[in-house]
């Protein structure tokens, strides 16, 4: 198996301007210590896909409870919240010996790439990840053109 450390060949300017905004969003959201940038310990790791009538959002959020979590919508940013607890057989006084997951309150915003319709906004939690529907609106569907032959 070949090393590519790029989506899909034809190499471009454009194409490697989009890999490097996706590291960069990953590194600063992947559950990394991003408290010096903005203040949070860590935030969930997001992926977004666009189907014909809706955009999905699978939000990855294990051992935070569903009922912790809020999500709104505000002209075309979707934001997600929450906070993610440690064990309740951890107290703060406990010294730890090796420390990889993260806990605090979260916050995630996602730019949506186009018109929705916010009243039919739809979630579901399942096996630690949060799925979001989120409908296009008339205005953002693609529209099929007829193209009309004229003879000379």
């Amino acid at each position: 198996m070949s090393f590519r450390p790029f989506q899909d060949p034809p190499f471009s300017l454009g194409n490697l301007q989009e890999e490097m905004s996706r590291l960069v969003e990953r590194v600063w959201h992947a559950g990394l210590s991003t408290g010096p940038f903005d203040g949070q310990k860590w935030a969930p790791i997001v992926d977004m896909y666009e189907h014909e009538d809706r955009y999905t959002l699978f939000v990855e959020v294990p051992g935070v409870d569903p009922d912790e979590v809020e999500v709104t919508h505000l002209g075309q940013t979707l934001t997600i919240r929450g906070e993610k607890h440690r064990p309740p057989s951890v107290s703060e006084g406990d010294r730890p010996i090796r420390g990889e997951r993260r806990f605090g309150k979260f916050c995630r915003s996602v730019d949506l790439p186009g018109d929705i319709e916010a009243a039919r906004l739809s979630a579901k939690y399942h096996g630690g990840v949060l799925e979001i529907n989120i409908p296009k609106s008339e205005s953002s569907k693609p529209k099929t053109v007829k193209i009309r032959v004229e003879e000379k």
